[in-house]
């Protein structure tokens, strides 16, 4: 799912939570406008990480008009980040039912591939293609990949990295599993091209440095790896690592 499936589906949600969020009336207080300003409220205080306030907003602009989209939302997100799953499960499909929006089929699809409900996360990523557009549909069809990825699916996920990739050839996280699914396989020169493509089109991690570095050790290419190396090092000073360990270490 790109930084990994929650992290990338959660920040979208966050966005999308904000943008949506209605505005307090300036008049007399009618349950729909009160349920609208506090589930603004409650998407601000998400946005920021404080996730208690964050709950009782969202639960009070609930009490005002159960059916608020953006109050389930928001319930369905932060009961995920307090490790309530089934509070969560309810809310994204109370959700869903009022709106299905791509945004909450990709943020429930991602909840479920970390629930470890692998085929049921997958067919909400598929709902969530509908969106019109392709950065959105390519996003989608990569972190479905991402899901079978971790549910060591990697036939079926390369699959959907390479369906990403059609639609949108700089995708990150397509890239970049591509690469360490080619390097897995042997197949080193695939591998250093996907990961000299996602080189160019994102800033690398630590460890898709590292996968970098490994494959160009693989290829007999010294030079190559030290220098990813050395962009390694440079951001984890504390983690820092020298080609003979690399070396040491392959897989």
């Amino acid at each position: 799912m790109s930084r990994g499936p929650v992290a990338l589906i959660v920040a979208m949600a966050l966005a999308a939570l904000l943008s949506i969020a209605g505005c307090a009336t300036n008049g007399g207080v009618n349950r729909q406008d009160a349920a609208a300003a506090n589930a603004n409220v409650g998407a601000d205080y998400l946005h920021k990480g404080q996730n208690d306030r964050a709950q009782q907003a969202f639960r009070k602009a609930l009490g005002y008009e159960k059916d608020n989209f953006t109050a389930n939302w928001g319930m369905a997100v932060v009961s995920e980040r307090l490790d309530q799953p089934a509070r969560a499960r309810r809310y994204f499909e109370k959700a869903l039912a009022i709106r299905p929006a791509p945004e909450v089929y990709n943020s429930y699809a991602a909840f479920l591939c970390e629930q470890g409900q692998t085929d049921q996360g997958v067919a909400n990523f598929k709902r969530a293609l509908k969106a019109g557009n392709a950065g959105d549909r390519a996003d989608s069809l990569a972190n479905a990949g991402l899901c079978l990825y971790r549910a060591h699916r990697v036939d079926d996920a390369a699959d959907y990295f390479r369906r990403a990739l059609k639609v949108d050839p700089k995708q990150g996280t397509a890239l970049t599993h591509l690469a360490s699914i080619e390097y897995h396989a042997q197949n080193y020169l695939s591998a250093r091209a996907f990961m000299e493509r996602a080189d160019a089109a994102t800033k690398l991690d630590a460890d898709q440095l590292l996968l970098a570095a490994r494959i160009e050790l693989a290829l007999n290419d010294r030079s190559a790896a030290a220098a990813y190396l050395k962009r390694h090092n440079a951001n984890q000073p504390t983690a820092s690592r020298s080609l003979s360990q690399l070396e040491s270490s392959r897989q």
